[in-house]
């Protein structure tokens, strides 16, 4: 993970940020809540969870360079550098956890771990909402078994199917996932596929 996270500061620091989008798929149940934000990335999705007026919002990143270019333009949000594999919050915390094209850069041992550790955060009936790549988005480019590619700046990226979701989260109380297939407008005879919904503590 050390050397991912050297690749992701590298990005961060060769291709600012850009701020001016936000995600259009988060479900409008933040208002009030306490949020955990898995991973910053180019802030889409912070700027919408803001938008909702949640009670209290808390973003992590491994990659430095994200958190400091974060601070810049965002406030009512504590910002913290850490792992998702072992994070310094107290069991049952979070009363939502945004797992946004995350765990797709971690190895399956490490997305393993990952995943006991968001259920040790997230309170009793707490819930995932969750978006990530499915196998056969055509990011896609080397078609193997694992499902995982190493990309030409060296970070990874997998690939996911809804039974290996379903299994990964096998111990919460409810999974509600769905496949969804598009056209992205720049390449019209490509697909884009993702897995999205939410899962339940």
């Amino acid at each position: 993970m050390n050397n991912q996270q050297k690749l992701w500061d590298k990005e961060y620091q060769q291709h600012k940020i850009k701020w001016h989008k936000d995600t259009q798929t988060l479900p409008k149940i933040l208002k009030n809540k306490v949020i955990l934000e898995l991973g910053i990335g180019n802030g889409k999705t912070l700027r919408s969870i803001l938008k909702q007026n949640p009670k209290e919002v808390t973003a992590i990143d491994f990659s430095k360079e994200a958190i400091v270019q974060a601070k810049k333009e965002f406030s009512r949000t504590k910002f913290i550098k850490s792992d998702i594999i072992k994070m310094p919050f107290p069991k049952e915390y979070f009363d939502i956890v945004v797992c946004y094209y995350i765990l797709n850069n971690l190895s399956k041992k490490e997305i393993k771990e990952a995943v006991k550790e968001i259920k040790r955060v997230l309170k009793t009936n707490g819930k995932i909402l969750f978006e990530d790549f499915a196998v056969g988005d055509f990011r896609e480019t080397i078609k193997i078994p694992s499902h995982t590619i190493q990309k030409k700046n060296g970070i990874i990226c997998h690939f996911f199917t809804i039974i290996e979701l379903k299994t990964l989260f096998k111990n919460f109380s409810k999974i509600n996932l769905k496949e969804k297939i598009s056209k992205p407008i720049a390449y019209k005879n490509l697909k884009r596929k993702i897995i999205s919904g939410a899962i339940t503590k």
